[in-house]
């Protein structure tokens, strides 16, 4: 895929100025009947489902989604469509804990190599076999360079894989991998055959594995259409048709569950959880996640190629008065590292810096600041919870010191094309989750991992330490140093450890919220 150099704003995803109540802070009030009627006015609701008579169909609206189905783009939200089609080795449940999935079980039978042994009888949405050729395949094609695998990152230290036998693979690495499992976890495996039949475009524009549900239908901005897949290895979804709807605008998601027109929605808005909660339609369900919300820095060029800078902007954001007045207390506030309290890794003795203008417009002013230079914050609307209202209420603290900000408002697969071609912009908003462990969110700061312009010698060098050996005391040793870097040169200002609030339906049953924020529905089911 090749990057996009022009922002695609949303008609009503215009750049928006800084607020100047409450520091910058931004509110938003609508009453059920109102968010039913802005649903109704942008079309979403009424629109007929195009399911045969007696099918249940589980609608869910998601709140971004990728600009394509391409296998290993490095983002929750894709893998969150891949994983619907096709299954990993290794899964994890919703609170991050790993189970069997296409691998039953496996052994360490090297320092560098793992065997898996394989669920024998799965069956591909063809009918055919899922074999060791199959894993043995997807392995060698994600380490291929010529790939640029976005996952890769995941499972950096892997080599290859070889086929012991039909229903048995060795994985191997070029050092001891602590990580490996985990990482695998987020790796879905492709079918070979399919493959080799279509090409990857093929793959992209029919996806086909052996995962719970079948590729029917992929409609980009709007949405992915699946049936269930009946001979499933782990029981058959219980609804027939599971329908992923993009709707990034926060209300018109909410209105859509209140009505009814979804039965699932990803990230409730902190202000809008009291009108879910008194629909009576629907209720919140809320899991603490691990990940960092961070605002990063473009440190190729001025002004955030000066340190003095970035540390300036540090001091300028009132950050708990944004945790209690727009997050109402919900998550966490990061302690100046990129890792929330719970993950390995984190470093205790670090604390969040003081909110201090007075000292910001110092170290701006003996950094030589032009104030006439646009700082856009570029930021997805919904991608995380209250992102927006999150980027607003900084750009106005940022304008209170001197800082002319404000903030752009992307469309998702638009700004994952701009993020893949490092033309983000001078400071932009993502989250990045660890899963409990530091080397999953700390891999994106590396050169390996492909999403970041700073780069500093000592960081690299611990990073593989740290996800070369098996001894938890030199990991965290290693890990505790890399907060301290980060937090010293600022690569990006850290923000909070936020939840993912989903908004459920009273009419379903046996859906449970992610931490990782990947969908499991196959035990859900309509009341």
């Amino acid at each position: 895929m090749t990057g996009s150099n022009t922002m695609s704003l949303q008609p009503d995803d215009k750049p928006r100025s800084p607020a100047h109540t409450a520091g910058g802070l931004t509110r938003r009030r609508l009453s059920s009947s109102a968010l039913a009627a802005a649903a109704l006015a942008s079309g979403v609701l009424g629109r007929p489902r195009p399911a045969e008579a007696g099918d249940k169909t589980l609608t869910v609206g998601s709140a971004v989604f990728p600009d394509s189905l391409r296998p290993g783009i490095s983002s929750f939200q894709s893998l969150n469509l891949m994983i619907q089609t096709n299954d990993p080795l290794i899964a994890r449940d919703n609170v991050g804990n790993l189970h069997p999935a296409l691998a039953t079980s496996w052994q360490q039978v090297a320092d560098t190599t793992t065997r898996f042994s394989l669920r024998q009888g799965v069956k591909c949405h063809d009918g055919a076999e899922y074999t060791a050729e199959d894993v043995a395949f997807t392995i060698g094609r994600i380490v291929d360079p010529q790939t640029a695998y976005g996952m890769l990152a995941r499972i950096g230290a892997v080599t290859g894989a070889t086929v012991v036998d039909k229903y048995t693979v060795d994985i191997h690495t070029k050092a001891v991998f602590p990580t490996l499992l985990k990482g695998l976890s987020d790796i879905v495996m492709e079918v070979k055959h399919y493959y080799d039949k279509v090409g990857p475009n093929g793959v992209q524009a029919h996806p086909m594995g052996t995962g719970p549900w079948v590729y029917q239908k992929w409609t980009p901005g709007d949405r992915y259409e699946m049936t269930a897949h009946k001979g499933y290895w782990d029981g058959a979804p219980k609804v027939d048709r599971l329908v992923l709807r993009e709707i990034p605008d926060a209300a018109t998601r909410v209105a859509s569950l209140v009505s009814g027109e979804t039965q699932i929605i990803e990230e409730v808005p902190i202000d809008l959880i009291g009108q879910v909660s008194s629909s009576g339609a629907a209720k919140v369900d809320e899991v603490t996640s691990s990940v960092g919300l961070v605002l990063t820095y473009d440190v190729r060029s001025p002004p955030f190629d000066n340190p003095k800078v970035r540390l300036a902007l540090d001091y300028a954001v009132d950050k708990p008065t944004i945790l209690r007045e727009i997050l109402k207390g919900h998550g966490e506030l990061l302690q100046g590292q990129l890792l929330t309290k719970a993950t390995f890794g984190h470093n205790p003795n670090l604390k969040a810096r003081p909110y201090d203008p007075d000292k910001a417009r110092a170290l701006l002013k003996e950094a030589g600041y032009d104030t006439g230079t646009p700082v856009p914050i570029t930021t997805q609307s919904s991608k995380y919870v209250s992102d927006v209202d999150i980027a607003n209420a900084v750009a106005g603290m940022l304008s209170q010191v001197g800082v002319n900000a404000s903030v752009s408002v992307t469309e998702g697969g638009v700004f994952l094309q701009k993020w893949r071609a490092f033309k983000m912009g001078p400071m932009y908003m993502v989250g990045w989750y660890s899963l409990g462990d530091a080397d999953f969110a700390t891999t994106w700061y590396t050169k390996g991992g492909m999403r970041t312009v700073w780069v500093n010698d000592e960081f690299e060098r611990l990073f593989t330490e740290g996800r070369s050996t098996n001894d938890e005391a030199r990991r965290l040793k290693a890990y505790h140093r890399m907060m301290e870097i980060m937090y010293d040169e600022n690569p990006s200002m850290y923000l909070f450890g936020l939840p993912s609030l989903y908004g459920v339906s009273t009419k379903i049953a046996g859906f449970g919220a992610a931490a990782d924020k990947l969908l499991r529905v196959t035990k859900t089911d309509f009341v």
